[in-house]
């Protein structure tokens, strides 16, 4: 017969009441799993809940979530589908906890986490417990790597070792009786996804009004034009022109080769006397924008993006910049020592840069690409972020432009497939592995 597991499939769990929410029926969860849409699964056995499944093939994503005994969730698997059938386990993360009524996902509490990359063996790997460490660990592809299992199959991504019974055990999956039930913001969950594109168009529009929890409200100024940029290719790059090098490669999105102006974005905060950058715009074609994607360079994959992520470009001195491809290495060596806001010429090649201040300085900022209906490109807005988490307040326009996930290569690698339990054990001896190790740097 087996060892009995209840499978309840549902909207999502209540980690307050530690009950399943928005309970459904097995062929409602069916439907939405060819349809893509998130639903979750809920395992349980020996009188408690043992795993949650959260799934949403649309968004290439699969959540493994494994309970203790309080039926808190202590340990977490984040796979994409990057190729098809094919999971990659893109995070793993641990939780330890001091009692046991202390709630799930302590903020100051034991926690390991790893990341790791398609194309690498390399994992980071971060625990953070009186003090932090960050190191490397091999991950290798067969304990990254699951196939995606048929609708059902639930134990190819948690078995019995996995949700704490013997070895040797034999599991039943039988189906809970439970009435379906309406969904609930309770048990909400959502994919961890990158960052999103907020007030892009507001941020150029005179008279936006934005409130921030620290510097207080602040009014949007005429954007002023920097220069006008003469690409050659097509090939544009953004990035520090202070620190320009061949890692600066050019987005996977071309524009029409010809010269265009950068704008500016501009805001003052109220009652201070002064203000910042807020964004710096390519304007490629002047249609209305109707969808934003993020600019990727090649190698990168907005699928393995956790939440608020982005890839973008570099500020270390308090400079960005847009230029194209073709005179990226001459305007290299005519900005080694800086260079101006505005345009930077190398009269050899005529090729340019045009310079701006970063908003608030150095860090890392995203580049969004403007679309039309019909998928032509109208600019690249590099966001400075310097109001991306404010609230608007009116007379600001909403935002009524779509979001879109970059088309992704095809011809990705077909790594080799292992199974959950192999990478389970795998993993557990890295953490301890790591945790023995920081441990012996700590006592000296």
């Amino acid at each position: 017969m087996g060892t009995p597991i209840e499978v309840v499939y549902c909207a999502g769990w209540n980690p307050r009441t530690r009950l399943p929410v928005g309970a459904m029926s097995e062929d409602r969860a069916r439907e939405r799993d060819k349809a893509g849409e998130p639903y979750a699964v809920l395992l349980g056995g020996g009188g408690r809940q043992r795993a949650l499944l959260q799934v949403s093939w649309r968004d290439h994503y699969l959540g493994v979530f494994l309970f203790d005994e309080q039926q808190r969730r202590v340990r977490g698997y984040d796979y994409r589908e990057l190729a098809a059938g094919l999971l990659h386990l893109r995070c793993y993360e641990e939780w330890r906890h001091t009692s046991a009524d202390e709630p799930e996902f302590p903020k100051n509490g034991w926690h390991f986490a790893l990341t790791a990359r398609p194309d690498s063996e390399g994992a980071h790997v971060e625990l953070n417990h009186r003090g932090s460490l960050h190191t490397v660990r091999d991950l290798p592809e067969q304990h990254r790597t699951l196939r995606r299992a048929q609708f059902g199959d639930w134990t190819a991504y948690a078995d019995g070792r996995m949700l704490g019974f013997k070895t040797d055990d034999t599991l039943s999956l039988t189906l809970a009786a439970h009435e379906e039930q309406p969904e609930s913001p309770a048990g909400a969950w959502s994919v961890p996804r990158g960052l999103r594109p907020r007030y892009l168009e507001a941020l150029f529009t005179p008279g936006s009004r934005f409130a921030d929890e620290t510097f207080g409200a602040a009014t949007v100024t005429a954007p002023h034009t920097a220069g006008v940029l003469r690409l050659p290719t097509g090939s544009v790059i953004a990035a520090d022109p202070g620190t320009l090098s061949e890692c600066d490669e050019p987005f996977t999105v071309p524009v029409p080769p010809g010269e265009y102006p950068v704008l500016i974005a501009t805001m003052e905060w109220d009652g201070k006397g002064w203000g910042e950058n807020t964004a710096a715009m390519l304007r490629v074609l002047d249609k209305p924008t109707v969808s934003w994607e993020l600019a990727v360079r090649p190698g990168q994959d907005t699928r393995l993006l956790g939440e608020g992520e982005f890839y973008g470009f570099g500020v270390d001195s308090g400079m960005g910049s847009f230029l194209d491809a073709a005179g990226r290495d001459v305007l290299a060596a005519a900005c080694e020592h800086g260079c101006e806001p505005g345009e930077t010429t190398d009269p050899g090649t005529g090729t340019n840069v045009i310079a701006y201040h970063s908003g608030m300085g150095d860090g890392s900022y995203p580049v969004w690409i403007g679309r039309t209906t019909e998928g032509e490109v109208t600019c690249l807005v590099a966001d400075l972020l310097v109001l991306h988490h404010a609230q608007a307040l009116p007379p600001t326009v909403p935002d009524t432009t779509a979001f879109l996930s970059p088309t992704m290569a095809e011809d990705v690698p077909r790594p080799r497939p292992g199974n959950a339990q192999d990478a389970a054990e795998f993993i557990s001896a890295m953490v301890a592995e790591v945790a023995d190790f920081k441990e012996s740097l700590r006592r000296g």
